[in-house]
């Protein structure tokens, strides 16, 4: 696929690739440490090979896309994707497709452990990289969508991802929860090591997405994933020290998966 430039500024990017179908599926960049400049332009070949087209949104910085040139990329995606678009994002990527979600007209989003604001009373995990936030830009208040359909992927078992998910659905009431339990954050890291992110693009993609491959996929991963059972054993350690052992046990004689302990 040959690569068309929908947005290009010092700050904020959009690249389009095009499919054969007029089906289109939107993604994010997600948070990285030490995130020093662009991503590559990549495309995903599971949605190439259906057919797909995808529009790759990128941000220079860990800022959840909220710059000064974002009522420019937003004035720019209302050209591209409106009306046909379904979009996929994890951790700040999701916050980035709900933020951007009218601008694309979407019809679908699936959200993986997003943030409500990366600035919530409750989470502390990103104030330390984040300056210059523009909370009126930034607020998904006043941007809320409450006919979006899809799923909001989180695990339960982390207080604040499960806060943010409860503030998102309150205003996006059609996403569809997914409860990945011990899959950490974000929350596909048990799938992640597994290689089993086949099973989120397969719902991002579809015309309706359930839910039912992401938890089929999270039940069959999580066996053999030795993020899983430490994360098990660290909730159970809490009150069930004997678990928390047994679990500290099975994760000892696995193998560490790439992807499955580090984070996003």
């Amino acid at each position: 696929m040959t690569p068309e430039t929908v947005f290009d500024g010092e700050h904020l990017r959009a690249v389009l690739y095009r499919g054969r179908s007029d089906r289109m599926v939107v993604t994010f960049d997600y948070r990285r440490d030490g995130r020093d400049g662009f991503s590559p332009d990549s495309h995903s070949t599971n949605f190439a090979r259906q057919g797909y087209s995808q529009l790759a949104i990128k941000t220079r910085a860990n800022d959840w896309y909220v710059n000064a040139e974002t009522p420019a990329l937003e004035a720019a995606l209302a050209r591209v994707a409106a009306g046909r678009a379904q979009a996929l994002g994890f951790s700040m990527g999701g916050y980035g497709a709900l933020r951007l979600a009218r601008a694309l007209g979407l019809a679908q989003a699936v959200v993986v452990s997003p943030q409500v604001s990366p600035l919530a009373d409750w989470d502390g995990r990103y104030r330390g990289g984040l300056t210059g936030w523009d909370e009126a830009l930034g607020d998904l208040r006043a941007r809320a969508m409450p006919d979006l359909a899809g799923l909001l992927v989180f695990d339960p078992f982390v207080a604040e991802d499960r806060a943010h998910a409860a503030a998102i659905r309150a205003l996006f009431p059609r996403l569809r929860p997914v409860r990945l339990a011990f899959g950490g954050h974000p929350a596909i890291r048990t799938l992640r090591g597994a290689g089993g992110l086949c099973a989120v693009q397969e719902e991002a993609g579809a015309r309706r997405a359930t839910g039912a491959a992401i938890r089929a996929a999270h039940r069959a991963a999580r066996a053999g994933s030795r993020g899983w059972w430490l994360r098990l054993a660290e909730v159970a350690g809490r009150r069930h020290p004997d678990l928390a052992a047994r679990a500290r046990e099975r994760a000892g004689a696995l193998p560490v998966r790439p992807g499955d302990l580090d984070g996003a």
